[in-house]
């Protein structure tokens, strides 16, 4: 009986309870539209990094089949340098710069000999030839005066018919002589055509041996492709080029800030929105504007230290150029990491007052 009064009063303590928990539920209507949470009035917030307008650039060494070996650094941290500034030299320059020697040489060689062929034959060797002729015409004159006296003595047959015939054979063989060395003096006055197009073909490829050996020359050193400072040097004197390259180098006269927003929130935010910059070893903050929207979807760059935080988050990166006050204080902070704000506030209340006021008067809105 007991047991029976202990269940029944049990039982009745849990039935009032219950219906007290009913009465304090409020009713909804089941036509109650539900809560709407309103936009935020701070903007889109993101983690970001500095860098330079030019980004930083990996120098590297140019593609070879071996990685090179540094000889010389020719700069250092924080030196500013301009376009084309050698950075640094390779150690293959020496034996580079020899066979750009020897091309030269090679070139200058080519020049004399097509000069020479222009000339012609030295005055020398066509005075010499021209004496020569002289003295053969003054033999053969001589021998056709012998000639004709043995021809005359001959009708009195006082000179044999031996005789007769060398007399001959020596004025044939002094003509012959006389053709000879007019020929040869013909030929040393000459500038062939073939000639001349051969030199100047062997001047042309030696020429061509300058440019391959100066474009060898230039790749055992490592120039700036841009105005900027040395952030980093990677590869001392002595040590092979690796994967980080020699240095880097970025453009600080004007710094930007890449933002990694949200892929939910990119859609708020538009070109020239105004941001914010907080680091926390500044106490103030930097202030810039939306000069770029990425059109990539990535992973994060810049991790957070909280350790609940989304790491494989998929964000687009938004390139934020800082007022150029804010850009200098930072201007040696490069990849420093940052917390950015960017208002879209005042593009959404400008791009709401747009859309209602393209709405014709008396025209009813569809619901959402």
């Amino acid at each position: 009986m007991r047991k029976t009064l202990i269940f029944v009063f049990c039982s009745a303590v849990v039935m009032a309870g219950a219906f007290a928990a009913n009465r304090s539920l409020p009713i909804v209507e089941q036509n109650t539209p539900a809560p709407v949470a309103p936009l935020s009035e701070f903007g889109v917030g993101a983690l970001g990094r500095i860098e330079p307008q030019s980004e930083v650039i990996h120098v590297n060494a140019p593609s070879v089949m071996e990685p090179p070996v540094v000889e010389k650094i020719m700069v250092r941290v924080c030196d500013q340098v301009h376009a084309g500034q050698v950075l640094a030299i390779l150690d293959s320059n020496r034996r580079e710069q020899a066979d750009v020697d020897l091309a030269k040489a090679s070139v200058l060689l080519a020049e004399k000999s097509l000069a020479q062929v222009k000339a012609g034959a030295k005055t020398g060797d066509l005075r010499a030839q021209e004496e020569l002729i002289a003295r053969t015409r003054e033999r053969l004159k001589l021998a056709e005066k012998q000639l004709e006296r043995a021809q005359e003595l001959r009708k009195s047959k006082a000179v044999s018919e031996d005789d007769l015939d060398t007399r001959v054979a020596d004025v044939d063989v002094l003509r012959r002589e006389l053709a000879q060395h007019e020929s040869v003096l013909v030929a040393l006055a000459e500038v062939r055509v073939v000639d001349l197009e051969k030199a100047e073909a062997e001047v042309a490829r030696a020429r061509a041996t300058v440019q391959r050996a100066e474009a060898d020359l230039e790749i055992t050193m490592i120039r700036s492709p841009i105005d900027g400072e040395i952030l980093k040097i990677h590869t001392r004197v002595g040590e092979r080029i690796g994967s980080e390259g020699v240095l880097d180098l970025g453009d600080t006269r004007q710094m930007d800030v890449v933002a990694e927003v949200h892929e939910s929130d990119i859609l708020k935010v538009a070109l020239g929105q105004p941001a914010t910059i907080s680091m926390r070893n500044l106490n103030t903050t930097l202030h810039g504007r939306v000069i770029e929207v990425g059109r990539l979807i990535g992973r994060k760059d810049v991790l957070s230290s909280d350790p609940v935080d989304d790491t494989d988050a998929r964000i687009v990166e938004v390139r934020i150029r800082l007022d150029d006050k804010d850009g200098q204080r930072v201007s040696g902070l490069s990849w420093a990491k940052v917390e950015v704000t960017i208002e879209t506030s005042k593009s959404h209340s400008s791009s709401t007052d747009m859309s209602d006021a393209s709405t014709p008067a008396g025209a009813q809105e569809l619901p959402q």
